[in-house]
């Protein structure tokens, strides 16, 4: 009784990272022990919701799906950090006249609204200085400025204070894989590192050099394009052709296609062509970002690719996108830091947490500060 008394009075600081996508929700936990971060709870809860649901009705149900998790598990923490990302949200890399912050602050919408293609009035808008540059002889400051539309922050806020949590912060889902990047990097690592995280509306792209995101961009080619080609070729429906992505690879060696042929296995073949024609379409797009990198006269060029989200389980994904882009590919562990890896994690779902593992990262100091 005491317990929960102290609980009520001086609740835990702990921050659940919510990642709130199409096709599930992601809910990562941690616990502080004698300054050792520990896994506190994880969730990966399906929507199973029909396109023609109302938005309010659909935020609603996903609040209520969060609710019951949090009720079953019995989590006490308060406080929760969620993400955005695709067209509600813009992210641009510019130099800005050499201001101090006080006078940035007050002139960052005007400063910003050249490189914004939404109206300033909609956007919520931040910025970040990361050093200072020189364009022409003039002294500048290299800045990130994030805008993000304010109907899909609110929406967040909506899902996430429905479920019963305090929202403290609204990130960006590539940012929230810096800061768990942060974690999993290899100490003094120097290289540029490309983050692809291929959800089932979107993919994003983080270019990662020396510990600061450099490029960010989220690309409309992910999870629901491959259910949409493997539909088409087999004739079937959605559900059918997600549930061959899990089950089915990419032919990549010739042992592997002679083998198919030999089997007669047409569906394992059309699945294979159908990947392979949406994975080279992502590779094309993902090469233009890594182009535009290139192009600024960066000491690095891209020594690995790190591939997180729900694509990152179809079978053979990392020996075709390694074979197409020349350099090594690998799966994240999310939760590859903690002294222990959970018992009861199924492997098929620690690719899609890395968003939610990323926010449940965020420290109270990032709020109190």
């Amino acid at each position: 009784m005491l317990s929960n008394l102290v609980k009520q009075m001086f609740p835990p600081k702990d921050i659940i990272g919510v990642d709130i996508g199409n096709y599930a929700v992601k809910i990562v936990c941690f616990t502080e022990e004698k300054k050792v971060l520990k896994l506190k709870d994880w969730g990966y809860i399906p929507l199973a919701i029909k396109a023609d649901v109302p938005p309010e009705e659909k935020k609603a149900i996903i609040s209520q799906e969060i609710k019951t998790y949090i009720k079953k598990k019995n989590l006490q923490a308060r406080y929760a950090a969620a993400s955005i990302s695709g067209n509600a949200v813009i992210v641009r890399y510019v130099k800005l006249p050499k201001l101090t912050r006080k006078e940035l602050d007050l002139t960052i919408a005007v400063e910003a609204e050249p490189f914004i293609p939404f109206d300033i009035k909609d956007v919520n808008l931040t910025y970040s200085i990361l050093n200072d540059a020189a364009e022409e002889g003039e002294p500048k400051i290299d800045t990130v400025l994030v805008a993000a539309k304010r109907e899909a922050v609110q929406d967040k806020i909506d899902i996430i204070s429905g479920a019963g949590l305090d929202p403290l912060i609204i990130d960006v889902d590539s940012f929230a894989l810096e800061t768990l990047y942060d974690r999993i990097a290899p100490k003094g690592e120097n290289n540029s590192v490309l983050l692809l995280n291929i959800g089932q509306k979107v993919t994003n792209l983080s270019i990662i050099t020396q510990g600061v995101t450099r490029v960010v961009r989220d690309i409309f080619i992910a999870g629901s394009t491959l259910d949409k080609a493997i539909a088409k070729a087999l004739k079937t429906d959605a559900a059918s052709a997600d549930n061959l992505k899990k089950s089915r690879s990419v032919l990549v060696s010739d042992e592997d296609k002679e083998g198919a042929i030999e089997n007669f296995d047409k569906e394992g073949i059309t699945v294979s062509k159908a990947a392979a024609s949406v994975l080279k379409d992502l590779y094309t797009e993902v090469s233009r970002s890594i182009d535009f990198y290139l192009s600024q006269g960066v000491e690095h060029s891209i020594s690995k690719i790190m591939l997180s989200g729900g694509l990152a389980n179809l079978g053979n994904v990392t020996k075709f996108l390694s074979m197409e882009f020349k350099v090594p590919v690998e799966i994240v562990n999310p939760l590859a830091f903690l002294p222990e890896q959970p018992k009861n994690m199924p492997k098929d779902v620690l690719p899609a947490l890395a968003v939610a593992t990323g926010l449940a990262l965020r420290s109270m100091k990032d709020w109190e500060e």
